[in-house]
């Protein structure tokens, strides 16, 4: 059976998890933002987010274009980086480096103790890892995922009807391209 593990490593699932709450639907093909429900019952936002609850400083705009924008940082978008920086400054992001294991290691914190704070640490401990180019969205349902592949190539968030969430977004790709090429053979014969 094939694997479809899409959860990225440590808190980095965390953002990945709160990327995917905005979600395009296999049968309607139309977006839906859960946000708005998990903000208004608390217990279901600690089920799906039971590291950091929802603080005064979290607005749902606020939160939603968070969410927009480390969206935008996981397909590559060049302007993503500029709104990236602004969430950096404004969440006042702490610098601490300790040993462990006999190896310097940096710890980013978050100065305020909200959930923005805490995804954009985590985001910016993940770009300074290295980690954040594992982790992208699906050119076709924009669905977010960590990329387990060893050479880091994984392009859609599913090759089989198997996959979570039903889809098959890459054969779909690969038969469309297919269906094109032989298209255009047939039309030049």
């Amino acid at each position: 059976m094939p694997d479809h593990n899409q959860t990225a490593p440590g808190e980095l699932e965390d953002v990945r998890r709160f990327i995917n709450t905005r979600s395009i639907s296999n049968d309607t093909r139309e977006a839906t933002d859960a946000l708005p429900g998990l903000a208004r019952a608390p217990k279901l936002w600690q089920k799906e987010f039971p590291h950091r609850s929802l603080s005064r400083t979290d607005s749902l705009p606020r939160v939603q274009r968070l969410r927009d924008d480390l969206r935008s940082a996981c397909r590559g978008e060049a302007s993503s980086s500029e709104a990236l920086n602004e969430w950096f400054n404004s969440a006042a992001l702490g610098l601490k480096v300790q040993w462990v294991g006999g190896a310097l290691q940096l710890d980013i914190e978050a100065s305020e103790g909200s959930f923005v704070g805490y995804l954009v640490a985590v985001a910016a401990k993940a770009i300074a890892s290295g980690e954040w180019t594992r982790l992208k969205t699906c050119p076709d349902c924009q669905w977010a995922f960590y990329d387990h592949t060893r050479n880091g190539s994984k392009r859609w968030c599913g090759m089989t009807k198997g996959a979570p969430d039903g889809r098959a977004c890459g054969t779909i790709a690969k038969v469309a391209a297919y269906r094109a090429r032989k298209a255009r053979k047939d039309g030049v014969a």
